[in-house]
């Protein structure tokens, strides 16, 4: 990676401006002189929205994914597999980590629940069901529900390993339309998400900005498990779906891949403004802005 795009990525640890806000044009935006762009608000704007976060923030339900622990998933099961284990997130009930339905009876997941969360026939969930509790991610109740093991996702307070969570946003994750193999793939990569950039790279828990090396299309490729064209082709339907986004080098040769953190995020509170601007599209749709 050559030292500018370095520099660029390592910049967005920064939540400061660099020197003078320049406007550009006239739709609140300004870029510094480091080139970075923030949302230039009015006092009143910034009140408003503290308060509005205050309501939001609690409103946004999520689960904590330990990202060192579900490399035992993501390197023994099939991308369709690994998505299948993230379209559970948004049933974990919390403290309990028992899988529900959404609805306000809230209870516990059945086969024909899970056929119809992966779209798949009831044979189908039952094979994906007997996989998972062979290695233990799921376990199933007395009551023919199943609760998640709490070793890779659960819902409670963060422990001691905070530092190796990623929390998973319900809401937004639910808005996205993906085969469960796209799914699959975004899971992959959870493994690798640098805490304060969201830049998918190979050693996110670095402390040394320096030792931080990000990863290529063709390392992400080796990450999941498929060919090089394969898993471009893959990048970019998720960037068009706005799961990912990316950042290119001067040559236009580096591509840096970004999770939104809208929906997979490691830092507590807001992403910084230049997140933020590159999933403009996402934070204005919904669940974003809280």
């Amino acid at each position: 990676m050559s030292n500018a795009l370095r520099t660029r990525v390592l910049r967005i640890k920064r939540n400061t401006p660099i020197g003078d806000i320049t406007p550009v044009g006239n739709n609140g935006y300004g870029r510094d002189t480091a080139g970075r762009i923030f949302r230039i608000y009015t006092l009143e704007q910034l009140e408003a929205a503290r308060k509005r976060r205050l309501v939001e923030r609690d409103q946004r339900k999520f689960s904590f994914t330990n990202m060192r622990n579900i490399r035992e998933i993501t390197e023994g099961l099939s991308n369709k597999y690994c998505g299948y284990v993230l379209m559970l997130q948004p049933h974990i009930q919390y403290r309990m980590n028992v899988l529900v339905t959404n609805d306000s009876e809230g209870r516990p997941l059945t086969t024909d629940d899970l056929a119809k969360i992966w779209n798949v026939s009831r044979r189908t969930a039952k094979t994906v069901v007997a996989e998972l509790e062979r290695r233990s991610i799921v376990f199933a109740n007395g009551d023919g529900g199943y609760t998640i093991n709490e070793r890779y996702h659960f819902r409670k307070k963060a422990g001691s390993d905070v530092d190796a969570l990623i929390k998973t946003f319900f809401t937004a994750l639910k808005r996205f339309r993906l085969s469960a193999a796209d799914f699959g793939f975004v899971y992959k990569l959870l493994p690798n998400v640098h805490y304060a950039t969201n830049v998918i790279c190979s050693d996110p828990f670095a402390e040394n900005p320096g030792d931080i090396r990000f990863l290529n299309e063709r390392q992400i490729a080796e990450i999941v498990g498929m060919a090089e064209g394969k898993t471009k082709e893959a990048l970019a339907r998720l960037r068009k779906a706005g799961v990912i986004g990316e950042w290119k080098g001067a040559d236009k040769r580096e591509t840096l891949t970004v999770l939104n953190p809208y929906v997979f995020y490691r830092k507590n509170g807001e992403p910084d403004e230049t997140l933020r601007a590159l999933f403009e599209a996402q934070v204005d749709g919904g669940e974003g802005g809280a």
